[in-house]
């Protein structure tokens, strides 16, 4: 059977028949939940300083409970997780597990425990927060071994020409894993982790801005004191503010949302009672700060248009172009008009179903006559 996997794999058409269905799965986009799409129900903007204000107004009316300090110490059991079902907690800058024991009790010199990490660094934050209000909130505090935590320091977030390699430290002072790379006061997180920082820091600008610096209507539940005026140049070393959003969105794309985020996010949701709705909907940092489309009626035009062209007849070849037309129309839309989009994306979602089915059966044909004729060869040969 092993050869005749083999030979069928050799198969020009069925070589990309086979990159095909990987090519689908990976561009198809992840389900919206239904507790999402609820949360989400009152943005009704679409781009720009309009969905930055009503972002803000939801994050902030919606964060119930503002953890303290100490809290977001036993937090971390549940917001950062070791992966793979190993003890301990999730460093933030390496992905090494820390046993959660060896905590920041311990003193910076222990190296090999962990501090409760402000990724936007108090220092930074013009004196708006220390250890409560942003300074606390499990959207922001992310386990960072002491010794990264310590080399990391009040660096900006950017990135550098070489640099030193910054390492995470064992308990007995050894170099563990490599978490990034500094050089005259900026620290450059590595590739898999700056997504993670960026959606952080589009946060942390969202939520703790004052509503009027951010188009919004109200501060919501949080002390009046917790607020104030962030500007991306606080935290990210560039010459200007949109030259520092311009590297949070290629940060935002180059690191795209992985399974820490979505776990740390729904587990924080549980806390406090709001989401970081860059994790749940990347494309909002595009649509506020990039150079997105507005019309919202030619994007829902474009992407009808692209699954009208879906047909279950024509070749597979034709109908795999088709889909993935379609899943890149889709991917156009703004979170809000992929909302008004919901019959379309449901012909979408049947046609994707209906070509997998369709190559199933196609490889079950071609490993039938594969099969059929080496025996029939062997049994000539007999």
């Amino acid at each position: 059977m092993n050869r005749i996997f083999r030979k069928i794999l050799s198969l020009p058409l069925l070589a990309v028949l086979c990159a095909g269905i990987l090519a689908v799965g990976a561009a198809w986009p992840v389900p919206v939940s239904a507790a999402d799409a609820d949360y989400y129900a009152p943005i009704t903007a679409t781009a720009g300083e309009e969905l930055l204000g009503q972002l803000h107004d939801l994050i902030t009316t919606t964060h119930t409970h503002y953890s303290s300090y100490d809290e977001c110490r036993d937090n971390a059991k549940k917001t950062d997780p070791a992966l793979g079902g190993e003890e301990g907690i999730v460093e933030f800058y390496t992905h090494e597990p820390i046993r959660y024991y060896l905590n920041d009790y311990s003193t910076p010199e222990n190296r090999g425990t962990w501090n409760r990490e402000h990724v936007w660094p108090k220092s930074l934050s013009g004196g708006l927060w220390g250890t409560n209000g942003a300074g606390a909130d499990m959207h922001h505090i992310r386990p960072s071994e002491v010794k990264m935590n310590s080399e990391r320091g009040n660096d900006k977030f950017g990135e550098v020409d070489g640099g030193g390699e910054v390492y995470s430290k064992t308990t007995d002072g050894k170099n563990s894993r490599l978490g990034g790379h500094h050089a005259g006061g900026v620290f450059e997180p590595l590739d898999n982790v700056k997504g993670d920082a960026a959606r952080i820091v589009l946060y942390v600008y969202t939520h703790y801005n004052t509503y009027a610096n951010v188009h919004g209507s109200t501060d919501g539940n949080g002390a009046s004191y917790y607020f104030g005026a962030l500007r991306f140049t606080n935290i990210i070393a560039a010459s200007s503010e949109e030259a520092a959003a311009e590297l949070l969105l290629s940060w935002n794309e180059l690191d795209p949302v992985d399974e820490i985020e979505r776990t740390r996010n729904e587990a924080a949701f549980e806390i406090q009672g709001n989401r970081n709705p860059f994790i749940d909907h990347p494309e909002y940092a595009e649509a506020i700060w990039g150079d997105a489309k507005t019309g919202g009626e030619e994007n829902l035009a474009a992407f009808h248009s692209a699954v009208s062209e879906l047909k279950e007849s024509g070749t597979l070849k034709e109908r795999l172009a088709a889909i993935n037309g379609a899943i890149r129309a889709y991917q156009a839309l703004t979170g809000q008009e992929r909302s008004l989009a919901a019959e379309d994306v449901a012909k979408l979602q049947a046609a994707v179903a209906a070509y997998n089915e369709a190559v199933r059966a196609h490889n079950a044909e071609a490993v039938a006559a594969e099969e059929a004729a080496l025996g029939a060869v062997g049994g000539a040969g007999s």
